[in-house]
Protein backbone atom coordinates (compact mmCIF):
# COMPACT_ATOMS: atom_id res chain seq x y z
CA UNK A 1 0.00 0.00 0.00
CA UNK A 2 1.38 3.43 -0.90
CA UNK A 3 1.49 5.69 2.41
CA UNK A 4 -1.11 8.19 1.12
CA UNK A 5 -3.52 6.72 -1.36
CA UNK A 6 -6.31 5.63 1.81
CA UNK A 7 -9.36 7.47 1.88
CA UNK A 8 -10.20 7.06 5.56
CA UNK A 9 -10.13 9.55 8.25
CA UNK A 10 -10.14 8.44 11.70
CA UNK A 11 -12.81 9.25 14.11
CA UNK A 12 -15.44 9.74 10.71
CA UNK A 13 -17.56 6.67 10.11
CA UNK A 14 -20.88 6.55 11.13
CA UNK A 15 -21.61 3.91 13.88
CA UNK A 16 -24.86 4.46 15.39
CA UNK A 17 -26.12 0.76 13.94
CA UNK A 18 -23.24 -0.27 15.43
CA UNK A 19 -23.20 0.45 18.77
CA UNK A 20 -27.77 0.06 18.81
CA UNK A 21 -26.72 -3.47 17.69
CA UNK A 22 -23.77 -3.90 20.83
CA UNK A 23 -26.12 -2.06 23.02
CA UNK A 24 -29.16 -4.62 22.33
CA UNK A 25 -27.08 -7.70 22.53
CA UNK A 26 -25.83 -6.35 26.44
CA UNK A 27 -29.10 -5.76 27.12
CA UNK A 28 -30.52 -9.48 26.54
CA UNK A 29 -27.02 -10.73 27.60
CA UNK A 30 -27.94 -8.69 31.25
CA UNK A 31 -31.61 -9.72 31.35
CA UNK A 32 -31.55 -13.50 29.68
CA UNK A 33 -28.30 -14.26 32.46
CA UNK A 34 -30.70 -13.03 35.57
CA UNK A 35 -33.65 -14.82 33.93
CA UNK A 36 -31.52 -18.29 33.92
CA UNK A 37 -29.72 -17.64 37.26
CA UNK A 38 -33.63 -17.46 38.52
CA UNK A 39 -34.66 -20.31 36.75
CA UNK A 40 -31.30 -22.37 38.08
CA UNK A 41 -31.83 -21.09 41.72
CA UNK A 42 -35.83 -22.17 41.95
CA UNK A 43 -34.88 -25.83 41.68
CA UNK A 44 -31.74 -25.94 43.26
CA UNK A 45 -34.00 -24.93 46.48
CA UNK A 46 -35.73 -26.94 45.89
CA UNK A 47 -34.03 -30.25 44.88
CA UNK A 48 -31.06 -29.67 46.99
CA UNK A 49 -31.73 -27.69 49.68
CA UNK A 50 -35.00 -29.60 50.43
CA UNK A 51 -37.32 -26.54 50.43
CA UNK A 52 -40.99 -26.41 49.53
CA UNK A 53 -42.07 -25.18 46.12
CA UNK A 54 -43.87 -22.23 47.84
CA UNK A 55 -40.75 -21.32 50.13
CA UNK A 56 -38.36 -21.35 46.89
CA UNK A 57 -40.64 -19.84 44.49
CA UNK A 58 -41.10 -16.91 47.29
CA UNK A 59 -37.41 -16.72 47.52
CA UNK A 60 -36.59 -16.58 43.88
CA UNK A 61 -38.96 -13.57 43.36
CA UNK A 62 -37.62 -11.78 45.94
CA UNK A 63 -33.81 -12.39 44.41
CA UNK A 64 -35.12 -11.19 41.07
CA UNK A 65 -36.75 -8.32 42.60
CA UNK A 66 -33.15 -7.79 44.16
CA UNK A 67 -31.21 -8.56 41.16
CA UNK A 68 -33.71 -5.75 39.00
CA UNK A 69 -32.95 -3.40 41.78
CA UNK A 70 -29.05 -4.00 41.25
CA UNK A 71 -29.08 -3.55 37.79
CA UNK A 72 -31.53 -0.94 36.99
CA UNK A 73 -33.78 -2.93 35.21
CA UNK A 74 -36.60 -1.54 33.69
CA UNK A 75 -40.19 -2.20 35.01
CA UNK A 76 -40.78 -4.76 31.95
CA UNK A 77 -38.27 -6.89 34.28
CA UNK A 78 -41.15 -6.84 37.36
CA UNK A 79 -43.63 -7.93 35.30
CA UNK A 80 -42.07 -10.58 33.65
CA UNK A 81 -41.17 -11.90 37.45
CA UNK A 82 -44.63 -11.52 38.75
CA UNK A 83 -46.12 -13.21 35.82
CA UNK A 84 -43.68 -16.62 35.56
CA UNK A 85 -43.68 -16.39 39.75
CA UNK A 86 -47.73 -17.19 39.31
CA UNK A 87 -46.90 -19.61 36.14
CA UNK A 88 -45.49 -21.34 38.10
CA UNK A 89 -47.46 -21.25 41.25
CA UNK A 90 -50.39 -22.23 38.96
CA UNK A 91 -48.66 -25.03 37.68
CA UNK A 92 -47.14 -26.53 41.21
CA UNK A 93 -50.59 -26.14 42.59
CA UNK A 94 -52.25 -28.34 39.39
CA UNK A 95 -49.46 -30.94 39.90
CA UNK A 96 -49.91 -31.31 43.60
CA UNK A 97 -53.36 -31.50 43.13
CA UNK A 98 -52.88 -34.46 40.68
CA UNK A 99 -50.48 -36.39 42.53
CA UNK A 100 -52.19 -36.08 45.83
Amino acid sequence: MAAGSSNYNRGEMNVKAQSGTFGGFMGMTKYGGALVALIVLMPTLVFAVGMSWLSALIISVVVGFVIGLALKFKAIWYVTLVGLAIFVGVISLLLSLLAG
